[in-house]
């Protein structure tokens, strides 16, 4: 009798490894080494696939893992994904929404201190160059500035409760949140977006989609007040890149803390050339708690999945075209129609249907 498979797409912590090496009635190959393009030659078979970020889930990766039943991604983001394609062909997608919560958290506020206090540039300038020039280095203190967080989800929450112990004053943005969530934490909610491009520091904290792609771009950089500092370490594409490059020369952006990028690995990136800007290689997750987090949460879930048993933190309902009768499907679209019309007429937090 063939054993179910899982096919591991991308390097995860070896905890994730050992908790499949456990499970006898399961078969799983690790084939984070292959280039993508050979990936698609060995999956065929895979009941069960586990990816990151740098594998593309396309149509032509769908159509190679003919027998997949499920795709677990190691992470939060899912913008590499084709949910739509995936659910056609009736593939469930499954993520790991807090794993990465406090790194990414902890990331966001280094960035934050680095953008106020220069560290990483006077690190340099003393162990690379051998000066000592203190008066070249004075910063700023967070203590009373202003942060607006967009997107006050699992990791924005945190790094609002976080510069609440900076004693910053706090205010968010998130229409999809019931403002009680921001309030009861003491911090500010707004249903007004230009009351964040007000604030003196703006981080953001979103997923990347339709609507927020390209959100902070040339018409909101030139209503902030001047010396804005910017942090993003949710998304690349979030902040349009070209905007922000002239804001940062000309001086509107003090300065920028960049994990993330439109297009990565980000070598040629013309922010790098500038030096009122921090940046990291997509370091979000990069803790080894975060990456233990993401292995073993991943793993359990697909070894749920290719038993059948549960498909936790799904993200779509997969029903294959020729699943739906003739009779049903007409109105099966008129239901989309209404739920998408609904959304975009509505904007906010829905509560109840």
């Amino acid at each position: 009798m063939r054993k179910p498979k899982i096919t591991i797409c991308d390097h995860i912590h070896e905890s994730g490894i050992e908790l499949l090496k456990n499970e006898k009635d399961i078969e799983f190959e690790n084939l984070a080494h292959l280039d993508k393009k050979e990936l698609l030659n060995h999956i065929a078979d895979s009941d069960v696939l586990i990816t990151r970020s740098s594998t593309e889930v396309n149509r032509e990766l769908l159509e190679s893992a003919k027998n997949l039943k499920a795709i677990v991604r190691a992470g939060v983001g899912v913008d590499n994904i084709d949910i739509d394609e995936a659910s056609k062909r009736g593939v469930i997608i499954m993520n790991v929404p807090t794993a990465n919560t406090i790194a990414a958290v902890e990331l966001t506020m280094a960035h934050m201190l680095n953008n106020m206090r220069f560290f990483p540039y006077a690190h340099n300038h003393l162990k690379h160059e051998r000066v000592w020039k203190r008066e070249k280095w004075y910063g700023h203190e967070l203590k009373g500035k202003k942060l607006g967080i967009i997107g006050f989800g699992n990791i924005g929450s945190r790094v609002g409760i976080r510069a609440k112990a900076f004693e910053m004053e706090v205010i968010t943005y998130d229409p999809y949140i019931d403002p009680s969530k921001a309030t009861d934490l003491g911090i500010t909610y707004t249903e007004n977006f230009d009351d964040i491009l007000a604030c003196d520091i703006i981080t953001i904290h979103t997923p990347k989609n339709e609507e927020t792609i390209n959100m902070i771009s040339f018409e909101e950089i030139e209503k902030m007040k001047d010396g804005v500092v910017l942090i993003n370490c949710a998304r690349g594409g979030l902040y349009n890149e070209e905007a922000l490059l002239q804001g940062l020369k000309s001086g509107k952006i003090r300065s920028a803390g960049i994990d993330v990028f439109e297009k990565e690995p980000a070598t040629d990136n013309p922010l790098l050339d500038l030096d009122n800007v921090t940046v990291t290689p997509h370091l979000g997750a990069n803790t080894v708690e975060s990456q233990f987090n993401i292995a073993t949460q991943a793993v359990s879930q697909a070894i749920q999945a290719v038993k059948g048993i549960a498909y936790p933190n799904a993200l779509n309902l997969p029903v294959g075209d020729g699943e739906i009768p003739d009779s049903i499907r007409p109105y099966l679209n008129l239901i989309q129609k209404i739920g998408f019309m609904s959304a975009k007429l509505n904007r906010g937090n829905i509560k109840s249907i």
